[in-house]
């Protein structure tokens, strides 16, 4: 009841917000940008999405591989495609990130491993994300009425540090490892020791953590010239490539509020920001609406790879969940 409540919370405000953005610039405003866009722009935008899913493939492929685990960069690109599937049709991305789990580990039979690596890109991916919002921010700060949007950033960076310290800290491990052990309910602590075993080996593999956040930056730069290619098939010229730096990051921000996806409070975060170069609401909205539509177009590849698996009789994970036990 409690989660079925939180959820209705979550689709309210996205809905809610939406239709208050939409009214404000005119439906047929915003139908009358979107039909010039250019064809060969959202192509080029698509492309760079592609880009982005293989920097964050190799960023996985780079840290599976430093367990000793031979996996293919295309076993891992098909995973990430059918993760994207599930955070575009799902209200949370946990199912995304459960599901690249679970067939990981049916493809190397290593569970453990198989969290242990989804559960640590996601981290390196949310800290270099955080971390370009964090920089962006100060240049934004002039825009923002209240400091409560950097510091809720900055926050986010503290957090996500101190998890890295209590994963990579060798005193804290042991003890966290031994109080977890004496969870014997179902066996549960002793399969969260063994994945707090495998992050903890990172503690001597540095270059494998510099390289998954160096392929994280690399996603998000090629997320950053999707946006900007999305605005130029849209003809919206007025707005710089050095601009999208600041937009992307810190509209991710707005996005971790409650909602859908992001799906409202993101487009209010583009609002806010690309209303500060001239734009006008129903041109802002066109592009946020591509921004969004774009992924979740390319993630129905995604579902084709899944019936794929389905038809060779491995279920979906969010149907099956005991499988990750």
């Amino acid at each position: 009841m409690k989660k079925l409540l939180q959820n209705g919370i979550r689709v309210g405000i996205s809905i809610g917000l939406l239709a208050y953005l939409i009214h404000m610039a005119d439906f047929h405003k915003i139908l009358r940008v979107l039909r010039q866009a250019e064809l060969s722009g959202i192509v080029l935008a698509a492309g760079a999405f592609v880009i982005a899913v293989v920097f964050l493939s190799l960023r996985w492929m780079v840290l599976v591989r430093s367990h000793g685990i031979r996996v293919g960069f295309w076993h891992l690109f098909v995973f990430y495609f059918i993760g994207f599937f599930f955070n575009n049709f799902l209200p949370t991305s946990i199912g995304g990130d459960l599901s690249r789990a679970f067939y990981l580990s049916q493809h190397t039979g290593q569970k453990a491993v198989s969290i242990g690596t989804v559960f640590l890109e996601r981290i390196l991916g949310l800290l270099s994300t955080l971390t370009l919002a964090g920089i962006s921010l100060f240049w934004l700060i002039k825009y923002f009425n209240s400091h409560r949007i950097i510091y809720f950033t900055l926050t986010l960076i503290v957090i996500l540090l101190l998890i890295l310290i209590l994963v990579f800290s060798r005193r804290i491990y042991r003890r966290l490892s031994k109080w977890i052990s004496l969870i014997t309910f179902y066996d549960i602590g002793d399969k969260i020791v063994k994945v707090i075993d495998s992050l903890h080996t990172y503690r001597y593999k540095k270059k494998a953590l510099l390289l998954g956040f160096l392929f994280s930056f690399l996603s998000q730069l090629m997320l950053i010239t999707m946006n900007y290619l999305l605005s130029r098939a849209l003809h919206l010229d007025s707005v710089s490539f050095g601009y999208f730096f600041i937009v992307v990051p810190v509209t991710f921000i707005f996005s971790l509020f409650p909602s859908i996806n992001g799906i409202g409070v993101r487009d209010s975060g583009y609002l806010l920001l690309l209303r500060r170069q001239g734009l006008q609401p129903a041109q802002i909205l066109s592009l946020s609406f591509l921004v969004i539509a774009l992924p979740m177009l390319l993630s129905m590849v995604g579902g084709a790879f899944l019936l794929f698996y389905r038809n060779k009789g491995i279920e979906a994970p969010i149907l099956n969940e005991e499988n990750l036990s």
